[in-house]
């Protein structure tokens, strides 16, 4: 049952988005950049959890990491973006939506790529979690237009770059190798890895 764990915590990481959704079509901002926060926190948590629920890190759940992904393209793309258009940069209609939307693709395409060049001591590109937690704290803000999009371009190109960038596990250093060759029953199910994307 303890695999179920990380799921429920990537569930409350898509809840929060959604909620951050629902609050910035209100007009509450601030709140909004709050759920986006705790969608990070979530978004940490859950990996943690999934490592320490399993001591096999090879055993990767493909749907853990599917949920994980469609969770963090709505808390750190879809919202962020929304907040920033929304607070700010629907007074430059053609700029801002050009500008939210490259956002919110690059997000994605650097969710797409992720199982594909993610390793345990490093990330390939800028995570989306920290970029979208940027963007939600500008939007509710509410700076000038002109820097929220040039943070907009700069977090798009760092999300799509190949530039290295650290991961939790890099600073806590390497989990130590299991002797037993013979994995968990619960680990098969497990979510695990370095899954903080994101």
């Amino acid at each position: 049952m303890r695999w179920a764990l990380p799921h429920l915590v990537t569930c409350g990481n898509l809840a929060s988005g959604f909620l951050a959704v629902l609050l910035i079509a209100s007009g509450d901002f601030l709140y909004a950049a709050a759920f986006v926060l705790v969608a990070a926190i979530l978004d940490l948590l859950d990996g943690a959890i999934a490592r320490n629920a399993c001591e096999d890190d090879d055993r990767l759940s493909e749907f853990g990491k599917n949920l994980d992904s469609l969770a963090d393209v709505v808390s750190f793309g879809v919202a962020p973006a929304f907040a920033a258009y929304a607070t700010v940069l629907h007074t430059l209609p053609v700029a801002g939506i050009a500008g939210c939307l490259a956002f919110f693709v690059c997000g994605a395409l650097r969710l797409a790529r992720f199982p594909l060049v993610g390793r345990p001591d490093r990330f390939v590109g800028l995570p989306i979690p920290p970029a979208g937690l940027l963007v939600a704290a500008l939007a509710a803000l509410g700076p000038p237009p002109l820097l929220v999009l040039a943070a907009l371009a700069a977090t798009s190109a760092l999300m799509v770059s190949t530039l290295p960038f650290p991961t939790p596990a890099s600073f806590f250093g390497p989990k130590k190798p299991r002797h037993d060759a013979q994995p968990q029953g619960d680990c098969v199910a497990a979510d695990t890895g370095p899954r903080q994307e994101g």
